[in-house]
């Protein structure tokens, strides 16, 4: 008999945590445990950079809602996730369609007049044609890429190509293979992208300016925030949010 009750009494109260979910200590428990391990997986992806990220994680919460939906349909039919569109697009603007470089690329994906025509884009400040464009823009890079090449490495060979041009990519693979290296290995190639950059512009660039150091700084900080948004998304999945 007092077997049958403590049976009872241990399934009624598993039913109990069940209904009520998350507001019982146990779930709020974990929940919070949950947040805390995502803040300390944030602050060691941006340990170099504590500032950034305060700043980056203000722009997801004030900037990154207007534009989400945006991201989420342009990536809809490309082989990666929007997030990282979105990581891109923070790269070249902050998420502000009327940011401008001196070079004249504008709008939230930093198109040129070139590109948005190629991607028919007929208004470069519109930020919802910018996202389609630069999103359709880097599946096409993308796909300029062996099939070989593991995605991984594909992605952020692709990265670098939008930022430098596909056949300056296509130069340092080439240059990679020449020197007995992996040229389907992003680690690979990026250590001669520094070299061949170097190479083509030395007669343009300012004193102290590497072309090289740039784009991969470039990929890098893409990476970045792509890391960021993808552990931000994930305990959103998981139903961890804040109140």
């Amino acid at each position: 008999m007092i077997f049958k009750k403590l049976k009872y009494f241990l399934f009624s109260s598993l039913i109990c945590l069940i209904l009520i979910g998350a507001e019982s200590p146990l779930f709020a428990s974990y929940e919070i445990q949950n947040f805390n391990n995502l803040d300390k997986d944030l602050s060691e992806l941006w340990s170099n950079d504590p500032a950034g990220q305060t700043i980056f994680l203000n722009r997801v919460s004030e900037r990154l809602p207007d534009y989400k939906v945006s991201f989420e349909q342009a990536s809809k039919d490309l082989d990666v996730h929007w997030t990282l569109i979105a990581a891109i697009s923070y790269q070249e603007s902050h998420w502000d369609p009327k940011a401008i470089s001196q070079t004249g690329v504008r709008g939230m994906m930093m198109l040129t007049q070139k590109t948005a025509r190629e991607m028919g884009i007929r208004k470069r400040t519109d930020p919802n044609q910018s996202i389609l464009g630069g999103a359709n823009y880097f599946q096409k890079t993308l796909e300029r890429f062996p099939k070989t090449i593991p995605k991984a490495d594909r992605i952020w060979m692709a990265l670098a190509a939008y930022n430098l041009g596909f056949v300056n990519l296509n130069k340092a693979r080439q240059l990679t293979d020449k020197n007995g290296r992996n040229d389907e290995s992003w680690s690979d190639v990026s250590e001669f992208l520094p070299i061949h950059l170097n190479r083509r512009y030395q007669n343009e660039l300012m004193e102290g300016q590497d072309k090289g150091e740039e784009a991969l700084k470039y990929v890098e900080r893409i990476r970045l925030y792509y890391e960021t948004l993808s552990l931000i998304e994930k305990n959103k999945r998981l139903g961890f949010t804040k109140s």
